[in-house]
């Protein structure tokens, strides 16, 4: 079986002429892993892209491996069409920003068998005003979410019409980009200049600020092309503390197992992570989830789960799930997609040790 892997950012089709540091040291390392981790499947060949920008392909030689070099995105574009055409299945990693993943995802389900999300359900995740009504209105609890528009306002109106602090961020954004903790109506109105400045193609969402725990969780999710998920098929993946930064940008910084989350935590999670991919049409393969734990004064083991973010497609979680993966986890993404949804499974299997990583580290 010949699989194809595409990495937006590694991959040649990033479009500006200086590589996003976070984005693309992200993205770096969940391609190299999931390459690695689908060699190990039994009659598995993988090709995938790699930007020249880049330099030599870091994992040259391996058997089973045939990487294609790519020199602009407009030959990335055309490999990539060409390669999916030619593979009998295809992995797509991408940003949700300016529909680049939906994009991609449609390109390539046209083409050969989609190893993740249908088209629509990866719409639907990644526009974060549509999700969050969604999940209010099946009684999914999430982060309050409306539009916001950035042009000059009067300070005190701001004042009157608004609570602090908040958040605002791209309606489709990924990672932390343009993504701001807002404490007054002074600084509303310097960071909405700036957003007119470098965020004129994206449209913005204002949240409200919750002070709580930062979780990272993902599923697995076996189900065939229209039809329900049925409960035994989803392996939710343990939940891990996500380590955010502290300068009001909420960028990531990588993961802790179990970190603060206890058993009683980590079990709520699993129940919330459950209930959307139950409601949630068109979730297959790997979906990612960031989730808020608000801190409680009195009862932090009552603060109820909160959902942050959905992802269609792999996230850099996946780099500390397949550490603590006794199985690999890349074979049970191949055959949620690939087998009938009926048929029986054996469970994952974790390791209990602690685990953790940083994305420092990963550039290292």
């Amino acid at each position: 079986m010949r699989i194809f892997v595409s990495e937006y950012m590694c991959g040649g089709a990033w479009p500006e002429a200086a590589l996003d540091g976070s984005l693309a040291v992200e993205g770096r390392a969940m391609l190299l892993s999931l390459l690695q981790d689908l060699l190990r499947v039994q009659d598995v060949r993988v090709v995938t892209t790699w930007d020249a920008r880049l330099g030599e392909f870091p994992l040259g030689g391996m058997a089973g491996l045939s990487p294609t070099i790519v020199l602009s995105p407009t030959d990335e574009e055309r490999q990539f069409r060409r390669l999916c055409e030619e593979c009998d299945a295809a992995f797509v990693i991408a940003p949700e920003f300016h529909s680049v993943l939906a994009a991609r995802v449609e390109t390539a389900s046209a083409r050969t068998l989609l190893i993740g999300c249908s088209l629509e359900a990866t719409r639907q995740c990644s526009d974060k005003l549509t999700l969050a009504a969604f999940l209010a209105d099946e009684g999914i609890l999430t982060v309050p979410t409306e539009p916001f528009e950035t042009e000059d306002r009067d300070v005190g109106d701001l004042e009157r019409e608004l609570e602090f602090p908040c958040v605002v961020k791209p309606r489709d954004g990924a990672g932390s980009t343009l993504t701001f903790q807002i404490d007054n109506p002074r600084q509303l109105t310097r960071i909405s200049r700036q957003l007119q400045r470098a965020g004129a193609d994206f449209q913005f969402v204002r949240q409200p600020f919750i002070d709580g725990l930062s979780v990272s969780c993902a599923a697995i999710v076996t189900a065939e092309p229209g039809r329900a998920v049925q409960a035994g098929h989803v392996d939710v993946l343990p939940p891990c503390q996500q380590i955010v930064s502290d300068d009001s940008r909420f960028r990531y910084e990588g993961a802790d197992f179990p970190g603060q989350l206890d058993r009683a935590m980590s079990d709520r999670v699993e129940h919330v992570v459950r209930r959307c991919c139950n409601v949630i049409s068109g979730l297959r393969g790997y979906v990612g989830f960031d989730l808020l734990i608000p801190h409680n004064p009195e009862c932090k083991l009552e603060s109820e789960p909160v959902i942050v973010d959905i992802n269609p497609r792999l996230t850099t979680g996946y780099l500390l799930w397949r550490q603590l993966c006794k199985g690999n986890l890349a074979a049970r993404m191949l055959e949620s997609c690939m087998v009938d949804s009926n048929a029986d499974r054996p469970e994952l299997k974790w390791n209990s040790a602690t685990s953790a990583f940083r994305l420092c580290s990963l550039s290292d």
